[in-house]
């Protein structure tokens, strides 16, 4: 047939080799094109040639199943009649009936067996394949925007499916479409939650924040703020707990532990007050009889407070329980005066706690009694300070 394909026959296998003969009898011109097309390669390009094959041979078969898979109704119909049809001609062949017997049955298959419509539903159907596979793919693009953090992307394809679906009601591939991305923003969800208990800084939480108002339940909830709130201080709560646990090594070094655990508890309560007030500011009302009056509303400054206290509350459960531990009783002056200066951090936020501190029966004690202990040189080393840093 052709010198090429001498040399190329003896490694082919039986069934390729026999389309190749067919092919070539066939097609002899365009079978010639590729061979020219194969001698004008170098050597070196000969396997980048091959995968192009397999690419392109990958590509048509994804092509013809997604083809099959999406014209699947209209080939079980048109089946269903030609099967009607049969049935109809070996019923004839059977009983053999008169010609007035067999014609109505005839005219009923022939009404129901359109060919004209039928391929006029798969010329529309090819026609707009491309825009079917765009709609088909929406709930895996949506996944991967999700499993990839593009969120903003993934709530605007959300938007488009439910447009999609007011559009087209009561069409079954739209409807299932619909089932697959809510299935798709429950994962988002939950993976939007699990950021807010991680080390998150504070314009990605305000993010988070954002897209949760934009996914149910949130967003039909009367309360949504108010429950993003419990859900924000929540998170952060478990957050600070989690890297206090991570500080469990150090406690055969109690004055190391402590000063560790104040840090953390310094940096991380900070921060998620900072980020509570600015992911939700408070609301400004003004009174209508009287414009000067102007009132601030906040339901979520009581969990705010609930959160304070109950840090604050281990804090002081911490401090009274490695104190003792402690051998190097020189030290507690120090350690007593860094609670106090991350007391005056807070407070800078409205989060000081001493009041909390103080109402441990130790220090009750002290207060009552005026004995002179760590405490009391504590907040006077820290009133030393204070007039020093004014003086200057």
């Amino acid at each position: 047939m052709d010198p090429l394909l001498d040399i190329l026959a003896p490694h082919l296998p039986q069934d390729v080799m026999g389309n190749v003969k067919t092919s070539y009898n066939s097609n002899h011109e365009m079978l010639s094109n590729y061979l020219q097309h194969i001698r004008s390669l170098s050597v070196a390009s000969i396997p980048a040639e091959a995968s192009h094959l397999t690419t392109s041979l990958q590509s048509i078969d994804k092509s013809l199943t997604n083809l099959a898979i999406t014209s699947r109704p209209h080939l079980i119909s048109t089946s269903a009649t030609l099967q009607s049809f049969t049935d109809g001609f070996e019923s004839l062949s059977a009983s053999v009936p008169t010609l007035t017997q067999v014609l109505p049955e005839l005219e009923s298959n022939v009404a129901e067996f359109n060919p004209v419509n039928d391929r006029q539903a798969s010329a529309t159907l090819l026609s707009n394949i491309d825009k079917i596979l765009d709609i088909l793919e929406l709930p895996s693009l949506l996944l991967t925007c999700v499993r990839n953090g593009y969120y903003a992307e993934a709530l605007d394809l959300v938007g488009h499916v439910r447009r999609l679906g007011i559009r087209y009601k009561n069409v079954k591939i739209i409807d299932m479409i619909q089932a697959e991305v809510n299935d798709a923003l429950v994962e988002m969800t939950s993976v939007l939650l699990r950021l807010l208990r991680e080390n998150v800084q504070l314009p990605t939480a305000i993010k988070v924040i954002s897209y949760l108002r934009r996914l149910q339940p949130f967003q039909s909830s009367p309360n949504a703020t108010l429950e993003l709130q419990h859900i924000y201080l929540l998170s952060r709560s478990m957050h600070l707990k989690a890297q206090l646990v991570s500080l469990s090594p150090l406690k055969s070094i109690p004055e190391k532990y402590l000063k560790r655990y104040v840090e953390f508890f310094r940096e991380y309560v900070f921060a998620a007050i900072v980020g509570f007030r600015s992911i939700f500011p408070k609301t400004v009302v003004t009174d209508e009889s009287d414009k000067s009056k102007v009132y601030t509303v906040d339901a979520g400054e009581q969990l705010l407070s609930s959160f304070i206290y109950q840090a604050t509350s281990d804090l002081k459960t911490t401090v009274d329980e490695i104190i003792p531990l402690i051998p190097d009783k020189t030290s507690d002056a120090s350690l007593y005066l860094q609670v106090i200066y991350s007391s005056q951090s807070l407070a800078r936020v409205g989060g000081e706690f001493w009041s909390v501190m103080a109402d441990s029966n130790e220090l009750k004690q002290i207060l009552a009694t005026g004995e002179q202990n760590h405490w009391v040189a504590a907040l006077e080393k820290q009133r030393d300070l204070a007039k020093k840093l004014k003086s200057y």
